[in-house]
């Protein structure tokens, strides 16, 4: 006859425990996967901005630009990659560390400066949207005027 304890170790006697493992296990394993799919959320984010940015810099470097049609053109693209609206979108243009110089006015050599940044809890969906709604994404990017 078996003692009370091995009745316990047996495998008809161990039906709970798959049920207990899971349930220690799940919460930190969806958080994980939640985690990473945020990450590479951001990295899709990061990735639009520098790309927008680089766009609007090279648009900006050619002569006749003006700092009107560089900026809607950033913001068009993020509007279109992004799915944000437009006035989500901030746009910086600095010709040599000065944003009060209209593009129109640089000359060759100017070095022209753009950056496009928007809040994270705009582009951003999921589970950590809201958790980083002051988080703001930015990319920047520096030509030579031609």
């Amino acid at each position: 006859m078996r003692s009370r304890s091995q009745k316990y170790c047996t495998p008809t006697g161990r039906r709970g425990i798959a049920a207990v493992e899971f349930a220690v296990v799940a919460p930190m394993f969806v958080l994980l996967l939640a985690g990473i799919m945020e990450f590479g959320q951001a990295f899709r984010i990061e990735h639009m901005l520098s790309s927008a940015s680089r766009r609007g810099a090279r648009t900006a470097v050619i002569n006749g630009s003006t700092t009107t049609q560089v900026v809607q053109k950033v913001k068009s693209q993020c509007v279109e990659t992004l799915g944000v609206k437009d006035t989500d979108v901030s746009v910086e243009v600095t010709v040599n560390g000065n944003t009060t110089t209209d593009l129109s006015k640089a000359k060759g050599g100017d070095e022209i400066d753009l950056t496009v940044s928007i809040l994270y809890s705009k582009a951003g969906v999921g589970f950590f949207a809201s958790m980083f709604a002051s988080s703001t994404l930015s990319s920047t990017c520096t030509f030579e005027h031609e």
